[in-house]
């Protein structure tokens, strides 16, 4: 088992725990009814009663968990020369290795989901508590862009400047 995908399992499942109990959590300290937009004073304008943020939250948890399942089970069904595309030729001699860099890429971006998911009802909470005066939570949107962008590069970064290990018979 590599580094990377006892990370990337590890990861996905903890923020997939992390995110309930920070949801359950949530909705026990939210107002109901919820502010979800901010004006300009730091003051909800919007809301939405507190049923459908826990709702909403966790349905696009579970969905987005859900669909990268599928591709994840999709993708262990392309053939090898799905990947010819790959500059690196070296990756294709063994499929296993290829399939396992492919599939710990894919199951990294919904750890980084869930964490940025996370992350987001931790500052909702911490918005609608009348106790707490920070209102400056941009730099969340700066942690999400960082992390896609991650996510994006780290799989053709690996396969072109990396080579796997090749068992000799």
């Amino acid at each position: 088992m590599s580094i990377e995908y006892f990370i990337s399992r590890v990861w996905r499942y903890l923020s997939i725990a992390a995110f309930v109990v920070v949801l359950l959590f949530t909705y026990r300290g939210l107002p109901d009814p919820t502010a979800v937009h901010f004006g300009t004073n730091g003051r909800g304008d919007g809301f939405l009663p507190k049923n459908e943020v826990f709702y909403l939250f966790g349905s696009i948890m579970f969905a987005f968990n859900i669909l990268m399942v599928l591709l994840i089970n999709n993708v262990k069904k392309l053939p090898v020369n799905a990947f010819q595309w790959i500059p690196n030729k070296k990756w294709l001699i063994d499929r296993k290795q290829l399939e396992a860099a492919v599939l710990n890429w894919l199951n990294f971006l919904p750890a980084i989901a869930n964490t940025f998911l996370l992350l987001i009802l931790r500052a909702l909470l911490a918005l609608n508590d009348d106790r707490s005066f920070n209102t400056d939570y941009t730099y969340l949107l700066i942690i999400g862009i960082v992390a896609l962008l991650a996510w994006i590069f780290y799989l053709p970064i690996k396969l072109l400047y990396t080579n796997p290990d090749i068992l000799e018979d």
